[in-house]
């Protein structure tokens, strides 16, 4: 710490002291002053003073390159268990990406050019390399935007934990210029293409049943495949969240703890539900004993492999995006679509946004209505014909 403060000489003239504090034997500290003639002189001076004693104890015996530090970094955030599988691996995924470009610079030397140059690489040819028809190699394709994003903030966060381990004396991604993302929000399915999708899993009665069980639910994917027969009360009509299915390193991944709070809920389901359930859990009982012993049931998922072991998340999203192919229909989330085009319909229907906001387990009404609620013609065409009813009362008054 330094400061300034004003000094009298013994001979009466004034004079500005600059003051600050060194470390000294066996962890004590010991107060060190110099004198100037100008306030501003002693300022810079103990300014000085400070960074640099700060940054005595700032360095990096190991000598560290940057890839060297970053498996550091996720050994140790893995070794404390604190972040969820998902998070892990998502650290890992976009850091790999840094550590193929920049992972042989010292960490020392990783300065914000150093980042931007990386950046501009992997918006030009970051991606994963494809293979042409004839199998030869082919350029890495660029990689979007927002991944590289996803790159800037996981570096962000692994080299502020370098500052304060105190490898780094300042962390060079506060510098760097991470790309700028345009937000394009996810949208709902119109009541057309509901029909169009319906339609074309009607052959699938899985398939079908789930894309029902997405537009009647309003669930995440995660929640979808995390859907068990213990959780569901067929005679009642109730769907419980409690378990959710995540990809970790391309696996399926069971967790017990839904995204939040608001996720565990209790859904309420019509009959038209209750009866695609029924015809799926007879599918599923005579899928179990025809694989025998090793058939997974505990838990018995609703939606499985033929092992009964829960279903890959991408799988069930490359399933629903070749049925939107077949069925002519572009432009929306594949899963992630039906939840928008639950709550859209909802609140066409005059449902009000607190009952919307807990079938879909959010944690405010506002995601609700931010998010997840959109315009539709129906609704822009009625609130018109309101105000023009209102213009026509008005005028008849008069």
């Amino acid at each position: 710490m330094a400061s300034v403060r004003k000094n009298i000489t013994r001979k009466g003239t004034m004079r500005w002291q600059a003051v600050w504090n060194e470390p000294g034997p066996g962890g004590s500290t010991r107060q060190r002053t110099k004198n100037f003639a100008r306030q501003s002189e002693a300022r810079e001076h103990a300014n000085r003073m400070a960074q640099e004693i700060e940054g005595r104890g700032v360095g990096d015996p190991q000598r560290h390159t940057v890839e060297r530090y970053l498996h550091r970094w996720l050994a140790t955030l893995a070794a404390r268990g604190e972040l969820s599988p998902a998070t892990l691996s998502g650290y890992r995924r976009n850091l790999a990406y840094a550590i193929r470009h920049i992972g042989h610079i010292p960490l020392e030397k990783l300065s914000p050019a150093d980042l931007d140059g990386l950046y501009a690489l992997l918006l030009q040819r970051g991606g994963v390399s494809r293979k042409g028809k004839r199998g030869e190699a082919k350029a890495p394709r660029p990689l979007n935007p927002r991944s590289v994003l996803h790159v800037h903030r996981a570096l962000h966060t692994a080299f502020e934990q370098a500052r304060r381990w105190r490898l780094l004396r300042e962390n060079p991604s506060r510098d760097a210029t991470a790309p700028s993302v345009r937000k394009s929000p996810v949208r709902a399915f119109t009541e057309s293409e509901v029909g169009q999708l319906l339609a074309a899993a009607a052959d699938n009665p899985e398939t079908h049943c789930i894309l029902v069980t997405l537009l009647i639910t309003g669930v995440r994917r995660s929640e979808l495949l995390g859907l068990s027969w213990d959780a569901i009360d067929l005679d009642r009509g109730i769907i419980t969240i409690k378990r959710v299915v995540i990809e970790v390193d391309r696996l399926p991944v069971l967790r017990e703890v839904p995204k939040s709070e608001g996720s565990e809920r209790a859904i309420k389901i019509p009959p038209l539900l209750v009866e695609l359930l029924q015809a799926q859990r007879t599918r599923g009982l005579e899928a179990a004993l025809k694989w025998g012993k090793g058939y997974r049931r505990d838990p018995m998922f609703v939606f499985a492999q033929v092992n009964g072991e829960p279903l890959d998340p991408m799988s069930v999203t490359y399933r629903l995006r070749l049925l939107m192919r077949h069925a002519k229909v572009s432009g929306r989330a594949p899963t992630h679509g039906w939840r928008h085009t639950c709550a859209t319909a909802l609140i066409d229907a005059g449902v009000d946004t607190a009952t919307v906001q807990a079938r879909l387990g959010h944690s405010t009404p506002a995601i609700t209505l931010s998010t997840y609620v959109h315009r539709t013609e129906r609704r822009d065409t009625a609130a018109g014909e309101q105000l023009a009813a209102l213009v026509e009362r008005q005028s008849g008054k008069n």
